[in-house]
């Protein structure tokens, strides 16, 4: 560990990030002083919390809080709102509690949305970067390479996050891991951006890369989609029997060509026993959200452009992606397990939309006060979601608020516990920005 360093931000320009200082690099939302030649996992980094409530170096705050408030999710808070409809009557069923959990099949509901914004928001961030790394004279060669490891260390995170890893349960072990899909997808959507400067032609291969999706998806029908069927394998009977009513051609459970790739390529165990939710045909509507987020992050750096000419930019692209998703969705379903195009570009509606408004609220009408909570979540995203893979909060919560939760019934006890939850990681979390201390890659 290195001892703080101060930082200076500088004039805070309306909706526009700071020059920066040219000892600070960007790095995924959370600013640190630069270390050459450094690959450690924790550094430190000064505290930004008393610099004037200002973006640090080029970093944008709306980032770093939006960021926070989609972990929140993930966090326990999520069956803090289904307990809470519960309590007051509404049931597990209403509205308000089902998007707390996955959609079944097709269809989309909030909680979907958690894991695409992170990746878009993985985008987002990255111009800042590329540009500081720039800034500070490092090649393209070098650039790259530090791409590359960023993507190897998520991927190792991602299998270290498993029990089968640590008990060397090869077979058990599953291999695309949630970080191990953002990490592949930030990093050809980041690759890409060093390589092709033009974002129109950026965008022209998300696109594209939507279209092979679907045209995969359309035209191929899993080879081995009647075994599927006919199987005797209780897990898998269990799936064909809860997805019977989505058909057999390519956007079923069983006759979707990304699972027959999966099973027939990926070593060890899939998320849905036949193919995996974040497979590697999932990769390329993937790529696609992460390069709309280096598309947004880069508008978002143009000086010349002002802040509220920069919101209705991020709102008019949300309002193309969703416009393009519900016309493309009688052909192609919305399906987060099979990470469809018509998904790719449905969440990708909500993280412009979701991006403008936080970006409008914090960077441009500059009301930032509220956003701290947020922000300790966001600046420390890695942190929190490894934390949560080894640290028994659900446990620690029932030992230290079984009093409160015992003032009620049983959602209210649920209510409880889970806030209880996300107090103690936020807590955790807190301590770890008042020291200065956060997980990289």
């Amino acid at each position: 560990m290195n001892k703080k360093k101060s930082m200076t931000t500088g004039n805070a320009l309306n909706g526009k990030p700071y020059a920066g200082n040219p000892h600070v690099r960007f790095d995924e939302g959370a600013g640190a002083p630069r270390h050459s030649g450094r690959s450690a996992l924790l550094y430190k980094m000064a505290d930004d919390s008393k610099q004037g409530e200002g973006k640090t170096a080029g970093r944008l705050m709306s980032l770093d809080a939006l960021r926070g408030a989609d972990m929140l999710f993930i966090m326990g808070f999520s069956g803090a709102v289904v307990a809470l409809c519960q309590l007051l009557g509404f049931g597990k069923d209403c509205w308000l509690a089902t998007q707390m959990s996955h959609v079944a099949w097709h269809g989309l509901r909030h909680h979907d949305t958690i894991f695409p914004l992170f990746i878009f928001l993985a985008g987002a961030a990255w111009p800042f970067s590329l540009a500081s790394q720039q800034a500070h004279g490092r090649t393209t060669a070098q650039i790259v390479r530090k791409i590359l490891l960023r993507v190897f260390m998520l991927w190792f995170l991602g299998l270290a996050a498993r029990a089968t890893f640590w008990a060397f349960d090869v077979k058990g072990l599953r291999y695309d891991t949630v970080l191990a899909h953002v990490g592949v997808c930030w990093g050809v959507a980041a690759l890409l951006s060093v390589f092709v400067r033009g974002a129109w032609t950026r965008l022209t291969v998300a696109v594209a890369l939507l279209v092979v999706h679907f045209l995969a998806l359309k035209l191929f029908v899993a080879p081995d989609a009647a075994s599927i069927l006919a199987s005797t394998n209780p897990a898998i009977a269990k799936h064909v029997a809860s997805y019977a009513t989505y058909g057999t051609d390519g956007f079923s459970f069983a006759g979707n060509i990304a699972g027959w790739i999966d099973r027939t390529v990926m070593p060890g165990r899939l998320t849905e026993i036949v193919f995996d939710a974040d497979g590697l045909l999932a990769k390329l509507t993937g790529v696609a959200i992460a390069v709309f987020g280096t598309l947004a992050g880069a508008l978002l750096r143009r000086q010349e452009v002002s802040g509220g000419r920069k919101t209705a930019c991020l709102v008019g692209a949300g309002f193309a992606a969703l416009t393009a998703s519900l016309a493309w969705s009688p052909w192609c379903p919305v399906n987060k397990k099979l990470w469809t195009a018509t998904f790719a570009l449905a969440v990708s509606a909500y993280s412009f939309t979701a991006l403008a408004l936080f970006y409008w609220i914090i960077d441009v009408k500059r009301w930032r006060r509220w956003t701290f909570f947020f922000r300790v979540i966001g600046m420390n995203s890695i942190a929190i979601y490894m934390l949560m893979k080894f640290v028994g909060f659900g446990a620690i919560s029932k030992y230290f608020f079984s009093g409160v939760a015992s003032l009620g019934n049983n959602h209210w006890a649920a209510m409880v516990y889970c806030l209880g939850q996300v107090v103690l990681e936020w807590l955790v979390l807190l301590f770890l920005y008042k020291k200065g201390t956060f997980l990289k890659v």
